[in-house]
């Protein structure tokens, strides 16, 4: 059998070509038993819609590019299902860009979703963005930042309440008793790392607690420099605050090579909540992100953004997850 046009379907079906058409692009404007036959007919008939000719005739496609930096950080993985759910519930199609850390891999993705007809872009820097380089690029206009603000760039963003979150960890270790609370700082340069580390010198300084801060990161060699400035410290801290959960769990299994115990030795305290962090051995006490919320606010945001011009800053609240990385001061 030949290509099954959409003119053939209507054939069958007993219905304009245009109703074919509605049944797809604009299911709502279907009576449902109509579309329900549409559909079934199409099915059997093995016809397949031309989605670029739909999306050359609006204007727009249904792909949504999420520009992540990498994909070994369980943040992220978690950041795009949320994304993927929710931009699956308005009708559009996430396509995952990776670009290993490479500033100008976002600008490159932005470019080759503009020629796809892309409506908006859900970005998450790994570093802090150039406002001049992104507004180059036709879809930055139309671009959601996610998890880092960039300065002097007017778009919506979505991000945590990054110095909350590390009160609550800090709070949550006072209460059990410490008073040397270091801090293992993350992925240098990018926005959430700096802000962090910042509330961290801020917030122990307002207890009279002299800071702590030690490289880490989440690279073998990250790690392993992180757990040798820790030992090194004399006397050592009883509690780290680790900038995200990846960095804690290097820190405390390189701690674990050289006989120092989670949380008998140390407490150690992450950042983000990702779900692997309850299966790691100690659980991991972290700072959650409401994942499913970001997600969907994300796509939310990206969309009015697109559609009006609406310019939004929305900051979630992070939680508490109390595991067993953590335990009172003898």
């Amino acid at each position: 059998m030949g290509d099954v046009s959409i003119y053939d379907v209507a054939k069958v079906a007993g219905v304009h070509s245009s109703t074919v058409s509605r049944a797809f692009s604009r299911p709502e404007a279907v009576k449902p038993e109509t579309r329900e036959r549409i559909l079934r007919i199409a099915g059997e008939m093995g016809y397949r819609v031309n989605s670029l000719g739909q999306a050359l005739r609006r204007g727009s496609s249904n792909l949504v590019p999420l520009i992540v930096p990498d994909i070994t950080n369980p943040f992220y993985g978690e950041l795009a299902k949320s994304v993927a759910a929710a931009a699956g519930l308005r009708g559009y199609q996430v396509v995952l860009c990776l670009t290993e850390g490479d500033a100008d891999e976002t600008y490159r993705f932005l470019d080759a979703m503009s020629a796809h007809l892309s409506p908006f872009a859900i970005v998450a820097p790994s570093t802090r963005i150039d406002a001049g380089v992104l507004e180059r690029t036709a879809l930055a206009r139309r671009t959601v930042i996610i998890d880092r603000v960039p300065q002097g760039l007017q778009v919506p963003t979505v991000f945590i309440d990054n110095r909350l979150g590390v009160k609550l960890a800090l709070d949550h270790l006072l209460e059990l008793g410490h008073r040397r609370i270091a801090y293992l700082t993350g992925t240098v340069g990018t926005y959430s790392a700096e802000v962090r580390v910042e509330a961290y010198r801020a917030l122990v300084a307002d207890h009279g607690i002299e800071p702590v801060v030690i490289r880490g990161g989440y690279s073998l060699a990250a790690t392993e420099r992180g757990a040798a400035e820790f030992l090194a410290i004399d006397p050592r801290p009883t509690a780290v605050i680790a900038s995200n959960d990846l960095a804690a769990f290097g820190f405390i299994s390189r701690l674990a090579e050289h006989g120092v115990r989670v949380p008998e030795d140390v407490s150690v305290t992450g950042f983000d909540g990702v779900p692997i962090g309850d299966n790691f051995n100690p659980g991991i006490t972290t700072v959650a992100q409401p994942f499913d919320e970001l997600g969907a606010l994300a796509v939310a945001v990206a969309e009015r953004f697109a559609d009006d011009g609406s310019i939004v800053h929305e900051v979630l609240v992070p939680t508490l997850l109390v595991r067993r990385s953590t335990r009172r001061l003898l």
